[in-house]
């Protein structure tokens, strides 16, 4: 290893510069040409990505700022394809309360696509001060799912303790659709949210930030979160096979284990403990509709 060469993390990714944190410095860099040949980043999918670790070199611009060149990049723990974000290590599946109603299949596709790629996940209720009077028990079916659930609240601070524990020491993202308010809790969880991107969309040589590129922005407890675009449509992974589903249901883990055959699919087979669980209100009837629904697209080749 080069001892001239610093390690940093990519906060943002813009237009050919990348954003990186070095040695609590965040430094404006360029990929070495080298990094740009065909076939030098064969083995990192996609190119350099935020939260990729790479290795700099620095050097001083006639202006006197420091800039760095990026000439290495280091492997990945995993990379989330949307929001596109490598080494992630939890990810919040955020939905409001209400306004917009939340849509719990794509809340369920948010957490299978982070089971998929070894990501831990929570679930994130936030507005819930405009809470209907189904959300205790919305919440209570994921809880029972094996999931930390937080009810969190931007304008009056509900929840928000719990929160910042939760994304202490993490690389996170906060993953949801538009209008749920992921803006409204970054501008409280990190202080001067919004000059924090506007300053690395301006050294990055962009317009207003609107939340359409991917950033990581610190946090004052310690750890980053991606500040992502929203989404209403998800796929799950192309890889993904219909075989494979049930193991990505934390709740279905202990009852399959008793199902009559092996690689039960929790469907029509006879002697599925699954099934028997649902029936008897253990495990939450919605959930399973939803996970039967995702089945049978998969086995249709649908996303």
């Amino acid at each position: 290893m080069d001892d001239r060469l610093i390690s940093g993390l990519v906060l943002a990714v813009r237009g050919g510069f990348y954003r990186v944190l070095a040695a609590d410095e965040q430094l404006e860099c360029r990929l070495r040409g080298k990094l740009k040949r065909k076939g030098a980043l064969a083995d990192i999918a996609g190119g350099v990505s935020v939260g990729d670790w790479v290795q700099i070199s620095r050097n001083r611009q006639e202006s006197g700022e420091m800039a760095g060149m990026v000439e290495n990049v280091l492997p990945r723990s995993n990379l989330l394809p949307r929001p596109r974000i490598a080494n992630v290590e939890l990810c919040i599946a955020e939905l409001a309360a209400r306004e917009p109603l939340y849509d719990l299949l794509l809340l369920d596709k948010i957490l299978l696509t982070a089971a998929y790629y070894h990501i831990g996940s929570a679930v994130c209720f936030n507005k819930e001060d405009l809470a209907n009077d189904d959300l205790p028990n919305l919440a209570e079916a994921y809880a029972k799912a094996g999931f930390t659930v937080l009810l969190t609240s931007a304008l009056h601070g509900q929840g928000l303790d719990s929160l910042r524990q939760l994304l202490e020491n993490k690389v996170s993202v906060l993953a949801g659709p538009s209008g749920v308010g992921k803006s409204s809790l970054l501008n409280v969880l990190v202080p001067e949210y919004q000059a924090a991107v506007g300053d690395i969309s301006s050294r990055l040589q962009r317009g207003k930030h609107t939340t359409r590129h991917v950033s990581l922005l610190p946090l004052p407890g310690g750890g980053l979160v991606a500040d992502t675009p929203g989404f209403s449509l998800l796929e799950l992974p192309p890889e993904l096979k219909a075989k494979d589903l049930p193991h990505l249901y934390p709740e279905y883990a202990a009852p399959a284990a008793a199902c009559r055959f092996l690689g039960c699919l929790h469907r029509h087979e006879p002697g599925c403990a699954v099934k028997e669980q649902v029936a008897s209100g253990i495990l939450d009837s919605g959930r399973y509709e939803r996970y039967l629904r995702l089945l049978g697209d998969l086995e249709a080749g649908a996303r």
